[in-house]
């Protein structure tokens, strides 16, 4: 899962749906600020009906918002000015319809963008704390998202005396040839084929490099299945895969292992 998916996914776009209209709800009842229990008492004593119209207001306006940027969010650079811009758009928004409310139930005392430019001046005011937090908090989640996925794609090699000498993205692997007490291991990195030679067996080897795709299509070849571009059969009637990576000859498949590497291609 990427940093956009996460900051932009459907559990993100509840938490702000949420969070933020019930964390306003009880920031203007703890600490009433900026005058707001003069404003919605109205000489009525109809603070807490006109709390709670306000509090349906900013759910409604706010999950209308999150659930556009859900669907454009591939349109959308995680973090940063738009994003900023965007959640700016999201507290006005839910002014334009807390305004309209506000100066109805004023009898048209106060003149409607008046109502509107103040209870943007009150929202920014107070929801600049969690829109900060969410956004610090998906951040963070995100970095370590991307640091579990990272290294678990990693495999490690360790020789026959159980010390680590190579460390590779599985992706990256191409092809495992075994060669007497050696196993050569062919990869990619920074667009370059190289070759690593490791003392140690295939059959050491078997349970990590399973683990992360490759498979066995050979006595002596295990492969990965992303780097095989086409199966085809010699004249000899030996099957072979040919890589993508034209640099190497065609790797062998035995007759036992035909099957299952055409079922994962």
């Amino acid at each position: 899962m990427g940093r956009k998916e996460i900051l932009f996914g459907g559990v993100s776009a509840m938490l702000h749906a949420l969070l933020i209209p019930l964390f306003t709800f009880v920031f203007a009842i703890l600490y009433k600020p900026f005058g707001v229990v003069e404003v919605l008492e109205m000489e009525s004593g109809s603070w807490s009906f006109n709390i709670t119209i306000l509090l349906c207001i900013t759910l409604g306006s706010m999950a209308m918002s999150r659930m556009v940027l859900f669907f454009i969010r591939k349109r959308m650079t995680p973090g940063g000015f738009p994003y900023a811009t965007w959640c700016l758009g999201e507290i006005i928004f839910c002014s334009l319809f807390a305004g309209l409310y506000l100066t109805l139930m004023m009898g048209g005392e106060s003149g409607y963008f008046e109502v509107v430019g103040a209870t943007i001046g009150q929202l920014v005011g107070i929801t600049i704390y969690p829109y900060a937090l969410l956004y610090l908090g998906m951040q963070l989640y995100a970095e370590r998202n991307k640091e579990e996925v990272d290294s678990s794609s990693l495999v490690k090699f360790h020789d026959e005396y159980g010390k680590l000498k190579l460390v590779i993205a599985s992706e990256a692997i191409i092809f495992l040839k075994s060669e007497e007490n050696y196993v050569q291991i062919h990869y990619t990195e920074n667009g370059k084929n190289k070759k690593f030679v490791l003392r140690s067996s295939m059959r050491a080897l078997e349970e990590p490099i399973t683990s992360h795709g490759l498979v066995r299509c050979h006595r002596s070849f295990f492969i990965n299945p992303e780097h095989i571009k086409m199966i085809r059969k010699e004249p000899s009637g030996v099957v072979v895969a040919v890589l993508n990576e034209g640099a190497y000859e065609p790797i062998p498949i035995s007759r036992k292992y035909q099957e299952e590497i055409t079922k994962i291609l």
